[in-house]
């Protein structure tokens, strides 16, 4: 009898055994296939959010092009003022500010605070508001003054389409790169 519950424990030990192995094998396979899922997911989603910044970059950069060609021909070089200019560059630097509303939510904050830059300076500012009612021309310093916002924007433009690229080719996930700044 003993060799029978000896042969009967070896069994039942090495069923045991064999359920555990199976058991444990299970587990490891539910993990890589639960791991592989959580990863496409996660890939998933950066795509999905690369796009959606990128539909809102294109929009606020054609809205900032748009308002620096306005800003161009608002005030001519000598300093005259065209009202009728001045109106559609109001109007675009309300574009501008639509679309920064838009990035304030979805775009990461280095790029939110170079928009917020830009959106600030889109609208005309006083001295060419003023000359545009009154019919006048801007005098020499706000002039100048008008010329140097016109660079800079210019120039923050192009540091920002640089950052938006950089923001969606990185090899980073789109929430942790770190922009080039002026």
């Amino acid at each position: 009898m003993d060799a029978e519950v000896a042969g009967l424990v070896g069994a039942l030990g090495g069923g045991v055994i064999g359920a555990a192995g199976a058991s444990f094998a299970a587990l490891v396979a539910f993990r890589g296939a639960r791991y592989q899922s959580d990863r496409q997911a996660e890939a998933t989603r950066e795509q999905w959010l690369r796009q959606i910044r990128r539909d809102l970059y294109v929009e606020f950069i054609a809205a900032c092009r748009i308002c620096y060609k306005e800003m161009q021909s608002a005030v001519a070089d000598s300093g005259a003022v065209d009202a009728a200019g001045v109106q559609r560059w109001t109007e675009a630097a309300l574009t501008v500010t639509n679309a920064y509303r838009a990035m304030e939510l979805e775009a990461p904050d280095p790029l939110v605070r170079l928009a917020e830059r830009l959106q600030l300076m889109s609208a005309p500012p006083g001295a060419v508001l003023d000359a545009a009612v009154n019919g006048s021309s801007l005098v020499h310093a706000d002039n100048l003054r008008a010329e140097q916002v016109l660079i800079t924007f210019y120039e923050l433009l192009r540091v920002f389409v640089v950052d938006c690229r950089n923001s969606l080719q990185g090899d980073q996930p789109p929430g942790s790169f770190a922009p080039v700044r002026v």
